[in-house]
């Protein structure tokens, strides 16, 4: 077989493929005598059918089969030989497929880059500057208690805060489409659960009036068949409904977790978790600063059949926080071209923290595992139950490790990096991470 290929240094390869006929033929004649041995074929009795029908039965099939079997085979012999790493499957085409002469096939297909990682001291990641105010603590409050309000029939307008139960028919072009229609469906005014314009419109309303909304669906609205179009709401008002805020009492307290008696020992465990939560936004604030800076640094084609990959992960995860099976999936639903960007994005962050583990020979800290570990296992009424159980468990084990490893590169990248300081408020470092 002869082989010729492009340079390791390009993501997309081309690679030629010759298979000898005779090769092919014994190979072919082979599967053939095998195929005689066994074969049902009717007026004969089992493996007594003469080569010539066997043949005219099976040869196509098993010659197809045994051509891609060889040019796969020596595909992945080849890539293996020459120390290349394949990306995905490859793609191939036959280019001669002459009967009695040697077959030619081309191969397309990517490899996993090989790159350099440079310029880490020119690196800068943004270091977020905040903390937490009485005020965050009080606006915290009011949304506990919003969180787990009741809700009272109102007399009167309706206004931001309060929810209106309404039927609605949506038309485009005068005509009624697929789920946009529904009754007693109940609607809060100022929740932004609703296209841009929706819940402005029920602003004011009285029950059993009704309006009709002139609105357009947004361009990235999830259903690509209706992203941009005008769209027109009939409005029926059947009720409306004004929260009921619980006192700030015990009871109030123990339904959020927190076993105290007074409201000040409340607001101090609040303003707790409020500052836990913050260093964890801070801290995702600056990796994910660092990773840009690296991804602009380190510039590199990321292969396709990579992104592809991703991209469909992110299709499934997305529909798995709405509630749906992966297994009904849509592309009108989750287009593809949404997750484009992010998927490239993460890809190569992934390849480059790969290769700087590569580079500096990391190792898993056994400390930092047993950190992220217990960590996680203080989440459950059985602790120690759940710390044997990832001990013992080595893809929940590996994948923590995984986690390890990328901790102690963003130390080591951070050490490197020029931090940019920016001072926050609570609200927009919440908004802006």
């Amino acid at each position: 077989m002869k082989f010729s290929f492009g340079s390791k240094d390009q993501i997309e390869q081309n690679l030629t493929i010759t298979v000898a006929d005779k090769s092919v033929e014994d190979r072919v004649q082979s599967e053939l005598n095998s195929a005689m041995k066994s074969s049902k074929i009717k007026g004969f009795r089992k493996g007594k059918a003469p080569m010539e029908v066997v043949k005219k039965m099976y040869e196509p099939e098993i010659r197809q089969d045994v051509i891609n079997d060889l040019v796969t085979k020596e595909f992945y012999k080849l890539v293996e030989k020459n120390d290349l790493k394949p990306v995905g499957r490859p793609n191939l085409t036959p280019e001669k497929m002459d009967k009695g002469k040697d077959i030619v096939f081309k191969a397309s297909f990517e490899i996993y880059p090989e790159i350099k990682v440079s310029n880490l001291k020119r690196l800068n990641y943004k270091k977020t500057i905040c903390s937490i105010t009485d005020a965050d603590v009080d606006k915290t409050l009011e949304t506990i208690r919003k969180r787990t309000c009741s809700w009272e029939i109102k007399d009167g307008p309706s206004e931001e805060g309060d929810q209106v139960k309404i039927d609605f028919i949506g038309k485009i072009n005068g005509e009624e489409f697929e789920g946009g229609n529904a009754k007693d469906f109940i609607v809060e005014i100022g929740s932004k659960s609703m296209i841009e314009g929706f819940e402005d419109g029920l602003v004011g309303l009285t029950k059993e009036e009704k309006t009709v909304l002139a609105l357009n669906f947004p361009k990235d609205y999830g259903k690509t068949d209706l992203a941009s179009k005008e769209v027109e709401f009939e409005i029926e008002v059947k009720e409306i409904l004004k929260a009921k805020l619980p006192d700030l009492n015990e009871d109030l307290f123990k339904s959020t977790g927190i076993e105290v008696k007074t409201l000040q020992d409340f607001k101090k465990e609040i303003k707790v978790k409020l500052n836990e939560d913050l260093d964890n936004l801070i801290k995702n604030k600056s990796k994910n600063s660092l990773f840009d800076s690296l991804v602009e640094s380190n510039p590199f084609k990321v292969p396709s059949a990579m992104i592809d990959s991703e991209v469909e992960n992110l299709r499934i995860n997305a529909a798995r926080r709405v509630g749906m099976d992966p297994k009904d999936l849509k592309e009108d639903l989750f287009p593809r071209e949404s997750f484009l960007d992010e998927a490239e994005k993460r890809v190569g962050i992934g390849i480059l923290l790969n290769k700087i583990i590569e580079d500096k020979e990391l190792k898993a800290d056994s400390d930092k595992v047993k950190k992220i570990i217990k960590e996680r296992a203080s989440m459950f009424k059985e602790p120690d139950q759940v710390v044997n159980w990832y001990y013992s468990n080595e893809e929940q084990l590996k994948n923590v490790e995984s986690i390890a490893l990328e901790e102690q590169v963003i130390d080591i990248l951070m050490l490197e990096a020029t931090p940019q300081e920016e001072e926050l408020t609570y609200e927009e470092c919440v908004n802006n991470i």
